[in-house]
């Protein structure tokens, strides 16, 4: 009986794993040197893209996302956005170019997908995409794109609501 729960279980999460074990990562951290800002450093971009590789591990699809404030509408989380990624990545071949050729790559990729803005959320269109997405839409990426540290995800308590955030050093 046990062991029947144990192999259950384990058909249960051997998709989202072998999703992130598949996924060629240092093929991701040459992706995220190529779509992140520089100013990240390619220590940066690797935390970045391992990160996002986290990320895929513990998707859970079809549980309740946030609503946030202001939205009471129920809405589950979609499918996982990863299935294409690491055919994606393998077609990209960037391990293997030289820095300008990696960037032209990537932009006839996006081209190709049709992609001419950065998601709300990674929705599995093309990893470079999903990639930018993941990294703008957080706390760290909002705090880039606007100069201040604002810090979305942190309270700052009432103290000090009024006053602007402190710009990023």
């Amino acid at each position: 009986m046990q062991r029947r729960n144990l192999l259950k279980g384990l058909v249960l999460f051997a998709p989202r794993w072998t999703r992130a074990q598949a996924l060629p990562v240092e093929e991701l951290r040459a992706l995220a040197a190529v779509v992140l800002p520089a100013s990240l450093g390619r220590a940066g971009a690797n935390r970045i893209a391992d990160n996002f590789v986290q990320w895929i591990r513990e998707y859970r699809e079809g549980v309740n996302a946030p609503s946030g404030y202001g939205h009471p509408r129920t809405q589950l989380v979609p499918p996982n956005p990863s299935k294409d990624y690491a055919a994606q990545l393998r077609e990209l071949g960037l391990a293997k170019l030289d820095p300008a050729a990696q960037r032209t790559a990537v932009e006839k990729a996006l081209e190709a997908a049709k992609i001419d803005r950065i998601p709300p959320r990674p929705n599995g269109q093309h990893v470079a995409a999903d990639l930018l997405a993941f990294y703008f839409m957080s706390p760290a990426g909002e705090d880039l794109l606007y100069g201040a540290a604002i810090r979305r995800d942190a309270c700052r308590g009432l103290e000090n609501s009024g006053q602007r955030p402190a710009p990023l050093r």
